[in-house]
């Protein structure tokens, strides 16, 4: 079966359905082109090594890797990273219509909407099915983050070209159970969505420490936040937690940061003006060494903004962090939640609460080493059995079949 995976996010960025999700799906006998950009996030720049150009194709492990130009912007401006969005649809349709060889099936992955659409373009004028990866609920996301107004001709925009794109999909696939939910009340048929939860790299995470990080002082308890420093994580809340834990605790935990965004600087401010010792943002990484980071950690965080669109999410991180085999800081509502409390690995407390994630730090801080282990363990387990990337892989897999031989 011929496959063509679009998706403006892909290796050497760091994407969950990226060049090893290919290779799966080359392994499993399909031929797989990708069609892509030229690598720029978060940094809002082309990496070292690449250079925008018309179109550009390798060859690697078998699979077409089609790169092709666009505006390239991950600032504030929610404008210029529309236009982002858009110009990738621009280049990745003309592509696609005309260049790319015909596929069996079309996954359209990222960004949000715009790859729907082009996907539906393509589908129609090629007579293509194409399955959908829903990653982010638009405009509900946009709105929670204040890129739109509820109210305004954005996000009546946007709200209609995701119903025409749902319609029209083969099938839908949605990382969780709400993410369903909500697609049903939108009116999407229930028989074309499919719950498949997310994975992590796994040949990128470790799960033992093999080389711990200089800037990590492992004589502290380290709580780490690793990944985009963004407006939907509200990440003020921890910092303010910090200065909390910081005049309970004598600077012994330590809230560490790895990671960028448009909220960093901002972070940063804050964190000097409120004069704390315990927050520290990392040096940029590298893909390839997020793991020995997860490693060296006591604990892993993760927050979101308070918002109802983000009850029903499952941040991308979870699984990466499970995996990693360290205890967990869930501070985001809903079924994200959920998963940790049915995993026990690890403590819950509500979103933009200072005062609590500071008590949950503290008392993590001093629970016993083989406490702490266990909910490590428990959460490892969680995700071998639940959401390993053998078994979304195999779905995936039997949905792309089921819908090319469907035609």
């Amino acid at each position: 079966m011929r496959i063509l995976f679009i998706s403006q996010l892909f290796d050497p960025e760091n994407s969950i359905k990226g060049l090893e999700f290919a290779r799966r799906l080359k392994a499993l006998g399909h031929e797989v082109e990708v069609v892509t950009t030229f690598p720029s996030y978060p940094g809002g720049k082309v990496y070292t090594g690449y250079k925008q150009r018309c179109k550009e194709v390798n060859i690697v492990d078998g699979i077409r890797i089609v790169r092709l130009p666009t505006f390239i912007s991950h600032g504030t401006s929610a404008a210029k990273r529309m236009l982002s969005y858009l110009s990738f649809g621009l280049t990745a349709s003309f592509y696609a219509l005309f260049s790319a060889k015909k596929p069996d099936v079309i996954y359209a992955y990222y960004p949000p909407v715009i790859v729907g659409l082009t996907a539906l373009l393509v589908g129609k004028v090629r007579d293509i099915p194409y399955v959908y990866d829903v990653q982010d609920l638009w405009p509900d996301a946009l709105v929670a983050t204040g890129s739109a107004k509820p109210d305004g001709r954005i996000v009546r925009w946007v709200d209609r070209c995701c119903r025409l794109v749902y319609r029209h999909a083969s099938r839908i696939v949605v990382l969780s159970e709400g993410y369903r939910r909500a697609l049903i009340s939108k009116k999407v048929a229930p028989e074309k969505i499919e719950r498949i939860f997310n994975w992590c790299d796994e040949s990128r995470m470790q799960t033992e420490v093999s080389k711990s990080p200089e800037t990590i002082d492992r004589s502290f308890f380290n709580i780490l936040y690793a990944g985009n420093l963004g407006a939907a994580q509200a990440l003020e809340h921890v910092v303010q937690a910090a200065y909390l834990v910081q005049q309970q605790d004598s600077n012994r935990v330590r809230f560490l940061f790895l990671g960028a965004g448009v909220a960093e600087t901002a972070l940063k401010n804050k964190a000097q003006t409120l004069g704390l010792k315990n927050v520290q943002f990392l040096p940029r990484v590298t893909v390839d060494q997020v793991g020995d980071y997860l490693a060296a950690a006591d604990v892993l965080l993760v927050h979101l903004a308070d918002e109802p669109v983000f009850e029903i999410t499952i941040p991308q991180k979870t699984q990466a962090y499970l995996l990693a085999r360290r205890p967990i800081l869930m501070a985001v509502r809903g079924e994200a939640s959920e998963i940790i409390r049915q995993a026990g690995a690890g403590l819950v407390v509500e979103p933009c609460q200072p005062q609590q994630l500071a008590i949950a730090a503290i008392k993590m801080s001093q629970l016993p080493s083989d406490k702490l282990q266990k909910m490590a363990e428990c959460g490892l387990n969680f995700y071998q059995k639940n959401m390993s990337m053998e078994n979304g892989v195999s779905c995936i897999d039997s949905l792309l079949k089921a819908v090319a031989t469907k035609r």
